[in-house]
Parts: structure tokens; sequence; C-alpha cells
């Protein structure tokens, strides 16, 4: 049985034809609305908006497809420009040998932390300081 929320929703979606509503709630709808006099209202007031909304004109296009093709098709097109490709003319070699340095400055200060383990240096004091104290977590 349909209640009177899902007809207002109904109505309010699809309007007051129940030709408009879908199949298969417009036997349970039409059978709501034939005993409920707040069903009957509220098909009342869809009626009405249907009514003013018919009555309305539509608003004109926000452009015509066929003059916007006629423009566009008006003035021949031109013909692209062949374009050679040529590889990037290198500037200097500073770039890659900066690139180069960069890498090997950052491995080397890389390595240097975990050898020396600067990075628990500001940690606490108690901590271990070797790698096999590190590792070392057997009870024996």
């Amino acid at each position: 049985m349909m209640g009177l929320d899902r007809f207002r929703e109904l109505v309010e979606a699809y309007g007051a034809e129940p030709g408009r509503w879908p199949a298969n709630e417009r036997g349970t709808a039409e059978v709501l609305l034939a005993g409920n006099a707040e069903a009957a209202r509220l098909r009342g007031r869809a009626a009405a908006l249907d009514a003013m909304l018919d009555k309305a004109s539509l608003p004109e296009a926000a452009f015509d497809a066929e003059r916007l093709i006629a423009a566009v098709t008006a003035e021949p097109q031109r013909t692209a420009e062949i374009v050679t490709l040529r590889p990037a003319i290198k500037q200097s070699g500073s770039g890659f040998w900066l690139k180069v340095a960069s890498l090997a400055a950052a491995a080397a200060i890389g390595f240097l932390v975990g050898v020396t383990q600067l990075g628990g240096l500001g940690g606490d004091p108690s901590a271990p300081t070797n790698g096999l104290e590190l590792a070392d977590v057997s009870p024996w």
C-alpha cells in the first residue's frame, strides 16, 4: 500500500497526470487517490502547477546550431605549417654535472648519517648505540 508521503513525492516529481507516473506505482497511487481526500488535494495542486508550466513559453535556444556550422565553415580552413622536430639544443653541460654532484652529495650524506647514526643523537641516551644492539631482540 502506498503512503501519502510517497504519493506526494510522486506527484511532485511526475505531475498530476497518472500516465506520467511510473507503471509499477501507478495502480497503488490511483487506489490511494480514489480513497483519500488529502491525495486528491495534492493532485489538484500538482494539476495547477502543470497548467502553469504548460502556459509558460519555452526560452529561445542560446545558440543556433545551423548558424554556428555556417559560421565555422564559411572561411576555408588553413593548412597547418610543417614543423621539423629538432632535438633541444644544449645550453651547457653544467646542468648535467650539477645534477650528478647533487645526487652524489645526497648519497654521501645519507651514508655518513647511516654509519655514524647521527639521527639518534637527540634521543634517549640509554638507547643502543650500535647496529647489533638495535637488532638484538632475543631474550637469550
